[in-house]
């Protein structure tokens, strides 16, 4: 079935609005499962659904989180789909199996303490690229509140340093991923000139216009090494790996300005929520009012006003 596997991919790749990222997510979850079957000596044509069921119960005996499993159940639905209609197998095993329901992720955030030993350890870590790229990495995740897949495809030629702003322009637009301006401070400006010195010397070679450039590639970091990188600071500086994760930072920016006062509209704005509802789950209820949002960021104790 490689064959077929590869075929699939490629009408991935060919159809509009489908991020790249999202096609290297799928073929992972997609081989993830072929691995699983061929222990089984099964096929993709032969697959039944106590098949797939068994494979969901290795990955819940894995701990695999529900989120995570729910994309391979999206990965493996749209490929027996395609399967189906290029007339390979004529019953899909995967039509009625249930997408599990998403976990509470606004549980896991990290607090303030544990975000200023993560703020300290990084930027005492500035000698070379990896490191300053990490240090950045870390400040405009907590101090934008960016998702992970708006700060890896952020260009350099959107990036104002001399008013401390961003456009994010999402690789991956929808309802829910619009263009939108993010804010940060002086200290992360400071990392910023330290970063793209950095960067101009480890990349003068080759022409790039992402700012976290691939190294291997013409593109951007993954997601899933941004990931990486995570883990190995929580390794060196010994916080649980699941914290350290691109959404605990998100959720610790919006949750840190709204109990500091922030008005909720303007910190729905910040983070890109289309409905306010998504910004309230933030707020426990609370119902604070300010004018400014920088003035009530950890990191960035000035009277700038950037609302």
């Amino acid at each position: 079935m490689e064959e077929e596997l590869k075929h699939f991919v490629q009408t991935l790749n060919s159809e509009d609005g489908v991020h790249k990222n999202t096609v290297v997510s799928y073929k992972y979850d997609i081989d993830q499962f072929n691995n699983f079957i061929k222990k089984k000596k099964k096929t993709f044509k032969s697959v039944k659904k106590k098949d797939v069921l068994d494979f969901l119960e290795s990955l819940k005996q894995k701990h695999i989180k529900n989120k995570s499993t729910s994309r391979k159940i999206f990965a493996l639905k749209r490929f027996y789909k395609f399967l189906i209609s290029e007339k390979i197998i004529k019953k899909n095993p995967i039509e009625k199996i249930d997408i599990p329901k998403s976990e509470n992720t606004l549980s896991i955030t990290l607090t303030k303490e544990q975000i200023e030993k993560i703020i300290s350890f990084v930027s005492q870590k500035t000698n070379n690229y990896r490191d300053l790229r990490s240090y950045l990495i870390i400040e405009l995740l907590y101090t934008t509140g960016v998702r992970v897949s708006e700060l890896i495809s952020i260009k350099t030629n959107n990036v104002d340093l001399i008013n401390k702003k961003i456009l994010i322009d999402p690789f991956e637009k929808g309802k829910t991923r619009k263009e939108r301006i993010v804010f940060f401070g002086s200290q992360t400006k400071e990392v910023f000139e330290k970063y793209l010195e950095s960067r101009r010397v480890h990349f003068q070679k080759k022409d790039t216009p992402w700012l976290f450039p691939s190294t291997n590639t013409s593109e951007f970091l993954t997601r899933r090494r941004v990931l990486q990188i995570m883990h190995n600071l929580a390794d060196q500086i010994k916080i649980d790996r699941n914290l350290m994760h691109p959404h605990s930072f998100r959720h610790a920016f919006g949750n840190n300005l709204l109990n500091s006062g922030a008005d909720i509209r303007v910190v729905q704005k910040l983070l890109g929520h289309s409905s306010i509802i998504t910004t309230q789950k933030y707020t426990e209820h609370r119902e604070k009012l300010i004018e400014t949002i920088e003035n009530y960021h950890p990191l960035n104790k000035s009277s700038e006003n950037i609302a």
